[in-house]
């Protein structure tokens, strides 16, 4: 290569670096600084990354600081929030670049939100312990954007300010600041983290854990990364074939063990509430299922055991399927499922109306995590003044992936001696069956419009979202109960009706309190772990198969009349 061509690469080369990495442009007084430490301790407890979005870790470094230190803002910006999350102090200061700030565990704050902070202003004084952060400590946190990184690489060389697009902010407007109980959701989610429990019990097991689990993780998703549509292509033929099924079936339960498997790197083994009985301080909204009913206002839809969840009488509600929002029969629960995620929107404004800003958490049985769902995503917007503060959201039992008992009533339908044994059968259950052409049953067959139209869109970032299946549930299998990237545990209640029995069962309701509290869900043993992977999976290709061969036999029946 000649100087005349080496010149035009390194041209070249240069123009593409200019393009990939923009300059920062001058921001005068507001340019951010070099980056000070808000105490001068050293790094008590280092930045752990969480192992998926909404996975346990420790989102920020704790400082060395003995209590009374005075905490000095990192650099110039706009405080987002100041104020108590979970009964301790926090402070979150907003800067240029979607940069945001936390100085957590506060004995006191000296600042107030929208307050413009200079670099070394003081915010506060340390010494407000937690469980697990003792007085002497500073938690200090960074996020860019909503991704939590590891803030001290603000003290390192390259400045992270200036590996980032950069905008200017003059005033609380102009920065764009979440509300505050968007802040404390946020802060929640990382600072209410009990240590991670590995399943060996101790620490020296973790990186074994971790090898043996990426290993199987590669091996469940590496090939569909690597193949991309290829491997979706194939996956399409071998579905048309006899083995086709089977292949789906070993591939679900893979899925699913890996799950069980990352489950068990942070999970929770004290299952204990606190002395104040745990809880997230919130009100809470029970929602039944199809077939539920209230037989006064103020009665439970469902059996849910909400007393161990720590919340008093008076802060529990109960979703109403009736217009009216009062008392309702099973009959009223058949409806249009995106009908009663209205009627949702407006009980959650009554609440608000009664208790303007406080936070509601949502625990859903069943059919009701899919009303949850269709409010959720299509009709909720986390900026309306109407609305309450959503905080946590549970669901038991619910079919966000569809009922394969619903599929199969569908395609029973399509044939007249179908619909006739269908028939029969509602008759003899005395009005306690949904019709086969009821807007929830259609609504909840699997590859319904009213499912993919939910699906099709992506869950609220602020929405902390956890589900709860049963091992042996033959209504909704757990493999249905299931949102990719959402925590998610699978329980085995005692009795033989699990669809019911998991709105009371102990694990089930220490798995709701902890994810109420933004705790990693309850620990999972070997045998158990292995029967929720694979049993959930065999129940729905049963009822798959059966539905398919009464399709069949109804076929069969019309063709030799």
């Amino acid at each position: 290569m000649d100087v005349r061509s080496t010149l035009r690469l390194a041209v070249a080369v240069l123009a593409a670096l200019l393009v990939t990495f923009p300059s920062v442009p001058a921001l005068g007084a507001n340019a951010p600084g070099p980056w000070l430490r808000p105490v001068g301790g050293l790094v008590l407890r280092p930045f752990v990354p969480p192992i998926t979005r909404f996975g346990p870790g420790h989102r920020g470094v704790d400082l060395v600081a003995p209590a009374g230190t005075p905490v000095y803002a990192a650099n110039s910006g706009v405080v987002a929030f100041a104020g108590q999350v979970g009964g301790t102090l926090h402070v979150v200061v907003a800067h240029i670049g979607e940069l945001r700030t936390s100085y957590s565990f506060l004995s006191a704050i000296a600042v107030r939100r929208g307050e413009s902070v200079e670099r070394g202003s003081v915010l506060g004084n340390t010494g407000g312990a937690s469980d697990e952060h003792g007085p002497d400590a500073l938690h200090f946190g960074l996020r860019v954007g909503e991704r939590y990184v590891d803030p001290m690489k603000l003290f390192a060389a390259p400045d992270l300010s200036r590996m980032i697009r950069l905008a200017p902010v003059d005033s609380p407007q102009q920065t764009g600041l979440a509300s505050p109980s968007l802040e404390q959701r946020s802060l929640a989610a990382s600072l209410h983290l009990p240590q991670v429990t590995t399943p060996e019990g101790n620490a020296n097991s973790e990186t074994a854990w971790d090898r043996t689990t990426g290993a199987l993780a590669w091996l469940v998703t590496g090939p569909t990364k690597l193949v991309g549509p290829a491997e979706r292509f194939g996956n399409s033929l071998l579905r048309a074939t006899p083995l086709g099924g089977a292949a789906t079936d070993a591939r679900s339960i893979s899925r699913r063990l890996m799950s069980w498997a990352r489950s068990r790197k942070a999970c929770t083994t004290d299952l204990a509430a606190g002395p104040s009985g745990g809880g997230s301080g919130h009100v809470l909204l029970a929602i039944g299922g199809i077939n539920s009913q209230m037989s006064d206002p103020t009665a439970a839809t469902f059996g849910l055991d909400w007393s161990t969840l720590g919340f008093r009488p008076d802060e529990v509600r109960w979703f109403s399927y009736a217009p009216d929002h009062g008392v309702y029969r099973p009959r009223n629960t058949w409806g249009d499922l995106f009908g009663q995620a209205l009627s949702l929107r407006s009980q959650l404004r009554a609440m608000q109306r009664e208790s303007p800003g406080r936070e509601v958490d949502l625990v859903a049985h069943s059919q009701g995590g899919v009303v949850v769902d269709a409010f959720l995503q299509l009709i909720y917007d986390p900026a309306d003044p109407t609305l309450p503060p959503i905080g946590n959201v549970v669901t038991l039992s619910s079919p966000h992936r569809g009922v394969p008992i619903a599929t199969v009533v569908q395609m029973l339908s399509a044939d007249p001696a179908g619909r006739q044994a269908l028939r029969s059968i509602i008759d003899a259950s005395n009005g306690q069956l949904p019709p086969a052409n009821s807007p929830a049953l259609r609504q909840l067959a699997e590859s319904s419009p009213f499912l993919r139209a939910i699906w099709d869109r992506r869950m609220p970032e602020q929405i902390d979202l956890t589900t709860i299946g049963s091992t042996d549930d033959v209504i909704v299998p757990a493999d249905h109960s299931t949102v990719p990237g959402v925590p998610e545990v699978t329980v085995n209640p005692r009795g033989l009706n699990d669809h019911s029995a998991i709105a009371s069962d102990p694990l089930a309701m220490a798995a709701v309190r902890l994810a109420l509290e933004q705790k990693p869900l309850p620990c999972v043993g070997l045998l158990d772990g292995i029967r929720g992977a694979i049993e959930p999976v065999i129940v729905s290709r049963f009822e798959r198969g059966a539905g398919k061969f009464a399709h069949h036999v109804s076929r069969l029946v019309r063709v030799t009349r």
